[in-house]
């Protein structure tokens, strides 16, 4: 410590304790650069924003901004003002599970009122389904659980009406759906069984005498489990059963069983039980149901297209329906929703993650210079930026993945099957490596809850589990690749070699790796094509670029969709 630095530090102690002014001093306690707004609101950046937001949104801008201007409208979103009179919506967190239960309800009949969900089942187009993806997106940015909720209701209750029922199954059901006059779940999880739909253990028996269905939950294991608005809202149920007719087993069944009365009453002979508070996703409620010899009309098995009488078409009955399960239609619209919600929770992330490294300043390369901006660090540009250049990435996928479902033929069923597998595996994972790179990047303000990150953490972290384990679903695309690829034939030798030597039960354990491999480079690889299309299709312009500017002494890549990642 210099003389002079002590002896003003001896002045400073005394003018404290004679309660005097203290002596001047040389030494500066003020700050050479002020914290304002942040650097990349107030600078240029070198491109047209609009241009990129339409670039990476896609498709269907104008509902994506009705959407918000319906939320922003009304005080059930917390609406708040912020500086420059901009307008903000963000769940409250500091609510009961209850009260987000019940909040979550509000805000979808609020949506209904408004008209949101129009034409969600009973319209068929792609221009209808696009829409609906975008305003899925669109809750999901808002709460996870507002999104999560109209995924059971429509995509996975909803759906498998649609794509298992026939017409009078949709007549009966999918308009009252879309009026939430019909509040559904799927009840196909069950204690004992999930991936493997063939080992379900609940039983369904037809009575010829009554001409009913007869559902039973044999033992503890066949509960249905952790099932999407059973434990609260759910009116209805897709059950997914056993069926035995005369003794005779004959498979997985899709049917249809009300579980309460329009007063929110639970029917007789069913039992339904809250699976309880949550690491996230709170305004969805989670329940289990246990049926006792539950009877339910002939009319409300699910028979998809067939016509004819039932009992002539058993045998027929169990093919459609297995081809159908293992298609899954109704769980491959959800993998698609889930994967672009995904990356659009990245995006918030990020978002709040780059500003703050843009205004949060830390040391100085020098005694007396000013401190250094977060992101001028490279060891902080290191680890957001290649995340943002993926996401971008993701985003391009993700979109592609949209067009392909709602442009489907029975040509390109599997293969959307196989891609949506892979995304959704792909795109759920790097949500959740982004936002905690995102929260790590934020320090403490990280952790505060209005930051959102943290939060975000805690609701999006379902998706890596939901509507298919993400490691079970890559074993799946494994197994139905079919392209020639290079890890494919290595994967095929190695097996082939390890069956050889009389180890044929553990071959496909042992080369559990590789077949790994496989599937995440075929999904990267379809990550990679969209990207080299989005760059394809561009016109010369501000978005289309790959130069680096310097401003303010700080280093700005431009857009340059083809980086590498």
């Amino acid at each position: 410590m210099s003389e002079n630095h002590a002896l003003w530090r001896a002045h400073v102690l005394a003018n404290h304790i004679l309660r005097s002014a203290p002596p001047p001093s040389n030494i500066s306690l003020t700050r050479d650069v002020c914290l304002h707004t942040p650097p990349e609101v107030k600078e240029s950046c070198g491109f047209d924003v609009k241009e990129m937001r339409k670039l990476l949104d896609g498709h269907n801008l104008e509902e994506r901004d009705w959407l918000y201007g319906i939320m922003i409208q009304n005080n059930l979103f917390n609406r708040k003002e912020r500086g420059g009179g901009k307008e903000f919506v963000s769940p409250d967190y500091n609510e009961t599970m209850e009260q987000q239960r019940e909040i979550s309800m509000k805000r979808i009949l609020y949506l209904l009122e408004k008209g949101v969900f129009q034409g969600w089942l009973t319209e068929t187009s792609p221009e209808a389904e696009l829409k609906k993806f975008v305003l899925y997106e669109v809750c999901g940015m808002y709460d996870y659980s507002l999104s999560a909720k109209l995924g059971v209701q429509f995509l996975l209750w909803g759906n498998a009406v649609k794509f298992f029922g026939t017409k009078r199954h949709h007549e009966k059901w999918l308009k009252d759906t879309e009026n939430y006059l019909v509040k559904g779940c799927f009840a196909m999880t069950e204690l004992g069984h999930g991936s493997n739909v063939r080992g379900i253990e609940t039983v369904t028996t037809y009575d010829t005498r009554t001409e009913e269905f007869v559902i039973n939950t044999p033992c503890e294991s066949a509960q249905k489990y952790w099932i999407g608005e059973a434990a609260t809202h759910a009116t209805h149920a897709i059950v997914i059963s056993q069926l035995e007719i005369n003794g005779t087993n004959q498979g997985i069944h899709v049917f249809v069983a009300q579980i309460r009365d329009q007063d929110g009453n639970i029917c007789p002979n069913i039992r339904i039980a809250d699976c309880g508070h949550k690491i996230g996703v709170n305004g969805v409620d989670i329940g289990r149901i246990w049926f006792d010899n539950f009877r339910i009309p002939r009319e409300n098995l699910l028979n998809s297209s067939l016509m004819f009488h039932l009992m002539e078409s058993m045998l027929a009955l169990l093919k459609i329906l297995i081809r159908d399960l293992e298609h899954s239609w109704p769980l491959t619209s959800g993998r698609v929703t889930i994967a672009s919600c995904a990356i659009y929770s990245a995006k918030v992330g990020l978002a709040v993650a780059i500003r703050y490294s843009l205004s949060r300043r830390t040391f100085s390369a020098v005694a007396t210079g000013p401190e250094v901006l977060l992101l001028d660090y490279p060891s902080h540009q290191r680890r957001l930026l290649p995340l943002l250049a993926k996401t971008y990435a993701m985003s391009f996928a993700a979109n592609d993945m949209k067009m392909m479902y709602v442009k489907r033929t029975p040509e390109t069923n599997k293969e959307i099957h196989v891609v949506s597998m892979g995304l959704k595996a792909l795109l759920t994972w790097h949500n959740m490596r982004t936002l905690q790179e995102c929260r790590e990047a934020c320090g403490g303000q990280g952790v505060k809850t209005e930051n959102r990150v943290g939060h975000l953490k805690g609701d999006y972290d379902v998706q890596t589990t939901f509507e298919g384990d993400n490691n079970v679903l890559m074993q799946q695309q494994k197994n139905v690749l079919l392209k020639e690829r290079d890890l494919l034939e290595r994967y095929t030798c190695e097996v082939a070699e390890l069956q050889e030597r009389e180890k044929a039960e553990l071959s496909f354990l042992l080369s559990h790796q590789l077949s790994e491999d496989l599937s995440k480079a075929f999904a990267e690889k379809a990550i990679l094509q969209a990207v080299l299309d989005a760059e394809a299709k561009l016109p010369a312009g501000s978005i289309k670029v790959n130069k680096v500017t310097v401003s303010h002494g700080r280093f700005f890549a431009q857009p340059c969709l083809t980086s590498k990642f």
